[in-house]
């Protein structure tokens, strides 16, 4: 949904989003799940049936961004890869076999959302680390002014070695260079290490914070 994470935006009522429902059920779904979104668009879709899955924190930084020095502890790292909106088969199983390790099955990406990912603004990139295999990535990307970091996974057995730090670090430098104004990020409420990631670099919690909602496409949901 555009602009989700905009509190100034608001879907149509809760009538035309329950009528979504049976389209969405006649292409063979029986569950719907929203991308994150801010507290307007959330009272029409819980009025509609849906219920908080995933709270998220919704974390802000303005340019000039502080891009903490980085420093990747016991790793011998190859040298960093970037790549546009398309990616090669090899190369998207790779960067999806990362996220999920990352992630896990529940909230991982598959080739159709990371594909919407790297499609959704003007412009955006994808850097990764590792030849035979992703040891980590992340997904920035630009709509004019505004900045997104959209995804950022490392391979949990180098955890804590500042391989995320390294990765946000060229990230954010990359934005910088596409003139953003400010840069916008959003992380699970109860992930601190993530948290403290990004307060590093600059950014600063929002007085909002965003949800992820499903429902099923059952007519007798609530």
């Amino acid at each position: 949904m555009t602009g989700a994470h905009d509190d100034s935006r608001s879907l149509p009522s809760c009538d035309v989003v329950s009528a979504w429902l049976p389209v969405v059920a006649q292409r063979g779904y029986s569950h719907i799940r929203t991308s994150a979104v801010a507290p307007s668009m959330q009272r029409v879709l819980q009025d509609a049936g849906f219920k908080v899955c995933q709270e998220l924190s919704l974390l802000r930084a303005i340019t000039p961004l502080q891009i903490a020095p980085t420093r990747v502890s016991d790793l011998h790292l190859r040298t960093m890869r970037h790549f546009g909106g398309r990616l090669k088969e090899s190369t998207r199983t790779k960067i999806l076999n990362t996220d999920a390790a990352a992630f896990g099955p529940l909230w991982a990406l598959d080739a159709t959302s990371l594909r919407d990912a790297l499609l959704a603004t003007q412009r955006s990139r994808l850097f990764s680390v590792g030849a035979d295999t992703c040891e980590g990535f992340i997904v920035v990307a630009h709509t004019e002014a505004a900045g997104f970091v959209q995804r950022l996974a490392v391979q949990p057995h180098l955890w804590h070695t500042g391989l995320g730090s390294l990765l946000l670090a060229h990230g954010l430098r990359w934005l910088e260079r596409q003139d953003c104004e400010h840069v916008v990020v959003n992380t699970e409420t109860s992930n601190a290490p993530a948290l403290g990631l990004y307060k590093k670099f600059g950014f600063q919690v929002m007085p909002y914070q965003l949800n992820v909602l499903e429902r099923t496409t059952s007519e007798q949901a609530a």
